[in-house]
């Protein structure tokens, strides 16, 4: 990791002015189209939560601006950003599971497949890593078509995180549509940063085979 050099930041006036809001979270949901994706997975029977998590993560590590945290008032680039994801306990509670990026799937697969077994077999321990910074904060509510998500926030204690949601997808028109939410701290991630996040996002949706060959 390295320090970003706040002064010569073309975003140090936005950084100083957001910073220390009260809240400087915001949140924009949205819908992707994962047609292409859905039957390019359904052929190879790759499971959609480890591969859309893949997707996401994929981006993320691609693109700096989803690399930056606030750790003691500077801005810090992580070399790499991995996933923590909420998993559902056979009780109907949840746990934490956190998974390693690697840039080849089949790793990142078999890493997730190691983590989720040890998970299931021990189970109830929530983990939270609050002093982890290199991570996206992930959770998926696959019951839900949602327009929009709020997060709960301890304003008391420093979190610069983004957090991102995937909801339930369906079929609208022919194509297979999913919500996704995407909330970020305005210190490090303007609306501008976000298009660009979705747009790579989705165009890995549509050519699956350059994510995951």
């Amino acid at each position: 990791m390295r320090k970003l050099n706040i002064d010569e930041w073309n975003r140090k006036d936005q950084f100083y002015y957001f910073k220390d809001y009260e809240n400087p979270f915001y949140n924009i949901c949205t819908e992707l189209n994962i047609s292409e994706f859905l039957t390019y997975i359904k052929k190879r029977k790759i499971p959609f939560s480890t591969t859309i998590l893949y997707a996401s993560l994929r981006v993320v590590n691609e693109y700096e601006p989803f690399k930056y945290r606030i750790i003691d008032d500077e801005v810090i680039i992580f070399d790499e950003i991995h996933g923590g994801q909420t998993v559902l306990n056979s009780d109907d509670t949840f746990s934490f599971c956190y998974f390693k990026y690697y840039d080849n799937f089949h790793d990142f697969f078999e890493n997730v497949r190691s983590v989720l077994n040890e998970h299931h077999q021990r189970e109830k321990k929530l983990d939270p890593r609050t002093n982890q910074n290199d991570l996206i904060h992930y959770s998926t509510l696959p019951w839900i078509k949602f327009t929009s998500v709020s997060h709960a926030r301890k304003f008391s204690r420093l979190d610069s995180i983004p957090k991102m949601v995937f909801g339930k997808f369906y079929k609208d028109d022919g194509s297979y549509t999913m919500p996704f939410s995407v909330e970020v701290h305005h210190s490090l991630i303007d609306g501008l940063h976000i298009a660009e996040y979705l747009e790579k996002f989705q165009n890995y949706l549509e050519h699956p085979a350059t994510l995951l060959s």
